[in-house]
Parts: C-alpha cells; structure tokens; sequence
C-alpha cells in the first residue's frame, strides 16, 4: 500500500543552505502573502518522492529498489550491532551502485558493514567490491 503524504514543504530560504541562487530558483518556489521569506520544493521536484511507512525489522518491505538515497537518520542508533548489520544488508541492494545513505550525527556504522564506506560527516556510499 502506497501512500503520499501532504507535505507543504515550507522552510525559512536562509535554510536552503550552500545552494547557488540559479539551483535555488530551479528548485524552489518563493513564498508570498503569509510565506514570504520562506521557500518550498517545487511540486515537480516533490513529486519524485515518495512517503510511506517502513517498519524497518518487518520481515517483507513494501518497497524495491534501485533508490539514488536512502534518508535513516536518528534511528539506527536505537538498534543493537545485529540488527543494524542485518538492517544495513537489506539496504545495500535497494541502493543505485552511486546512491547515498543519509544517516544522523551519532550514526556510525563502518565498523559493523563493509557494504557501505563514509562519503562525508553523515553520508554513506557503497563500498566497491
């Protein structure tokens, strides 16, 4: 069962971080009336994502891959070392071979899977075989 969730997608555009003005206004909308300062993801980049529910330790996942990034912040923290391994097996193949893994600030993995290697502070890519 797939489902979109309604998101409005407002941030303050000081948000929009390192983003050169030209892929700001390529991927952007600028607020107005009561959103002025504030900008949203145009509805044709939002409707390249999906949003669902995951139970992370079901059996079966509703989903397939390949997926250019994978976001599991904050999360996998709470898992013992077992369960992150088998968590971390289950998302490498889901992964386009240039895919990235988005985990939190407290997440480091590289010393349970080999799959993935450290690309930046919290962002994963596959390791090659």
């Amino acid at each position: 069962m797939h489902w979109r969730k309604h998101v409005r997608g407002f941030t303050p555009r000081n948000k929009c971080g390192k983003l050169d003005e030209a892929r700001v206004k390529r991927f952007f909308q600028k607020g107005t009336g009561n959103h002025i300062g504030l900008a949203r993801v145009r509805p044709e980049v939002s409707a390249l994502v999906e949003f669902m529910p995951l139970n992370l330790l079901a059996p079966q996942w509703p989903i397939k891959g390949p997926f250019d990034a994978i976001f599991c912040r904050n999360i996998m923290i709470y898992f013992d070392k077992e369960t992150l391994a088998k968590l971390l097996k289950r998302f490498a193949p889901l992964m386009k071979q240039d895919g990235l893994l988005f985990a939190g600030h407290s997440e480091n993995f590289s010393y349970i899977s080999d799959a993935f290697k450290l690309r930046g502070q919290t962002v994963y890519t596959l390791a090659n075989k």
